[in-house]
């Protein structure tokens, strides 16, 4: 294959038992690529190399599978709209802010902002695509100037303790992953905290989930519950 092909740049991808799923944003939507197409994506990103170097083979049906996925906006011949082909690489989290035991404790001051944060954030997350939702996130991490120190952590760590007390009495965050993490990861990038938001699918059965990190923390999830999805997407 003469062109060079891209992920187009609104999609990622992540493996898991050796097929792959892809995300596109722009669409909102998950691809499912079974074994025989995901072998042909790693030969893709691999630009095809035998274990003879000085020979390069592909299999017949590439252009089909190529202008299948092209079609679908997972890939692109065109450079200026698309990036790297590969899959998300993501390091485990380590620990939850809820491994450690806590009563539950009223914070007046912290609950106030959750409530007004929370009738801003609903009417955007209702109003705008996840496209736009995430465009706007990754702008919105990209301008943090300032850096955290890792002495910070314990802080950060608290800070969310606050946030998931205050949350009870606001909004319950039950089956709505997506408005809690993009309120979380709000609250900590506004203060130049470079939190991560991560999205990330099961296969068996097939289920999507997100949450926000900090250095392995997970700041509002368990960490079982988020071990048992495979990162597809991190802002």
């Amino acid at each position: 294959m003469s062109q060079q092909i891209f992920q187009a740049r609104a999609t990622s991808y992540c493996l898991l038992d050796n097929v792959s799923i892809f995300l596109d944003r722009r669409n909102d939507k998950y691809h499912y690529l079974d074994r025989e197409k995901t072998q042909l994506l790693n030969r893709l990103q691999n630009g095809f190399d035998s274990c003879n170097t000085s020979e390069k083979t592909e299999p017949s049906n590439t252009s089909e599978v190529v202008e299948e996925l092209v079609a679908k906006n997972l890939l692109t011949t065109k450079q200026d709209d698309g990036k790297a082909l590969q899959p998300l690489a993501h390091e485990s989290p380590r620990e939850s802010v809820y491994d450690v035991f806590w009563e539950r404790r009223f914070y007046p001051v912290t609950t106030a902002r959750i409530a007004i944060k929370h009738a801003t954030l609903q009417r955007k997350i209702k109003r705008d695509s996840l496209y736009e939702t995430t465009q706007r996130s990754e702008k919105l991490k990209a301008g943090i100037t300032q850096t955290v120190s890792t002495e910070s952590r314990d802080n950060i760590a608290a800070e969310a303790k606050r946030i998931i007390d205050s949350r009870y009495f606001v909004y319950t965050y039950k089956d709505k992953c997506l408005f809690d993490s993009y309120l979380f990861f709000e609250h900590f990038v506004r203060q130049g905290v470079p939190v991560n938001w991560v999205f990330g699918v099961n296969l068996y059965p097939f289920a999507a989930h997100c949450w926000v990190e900090h250095q392995g923390l997970v700041l509002n999830d368990q960490l079982e519950r988020v071990a048992a999805y495979t990162p597809i997407y991190m802002i």
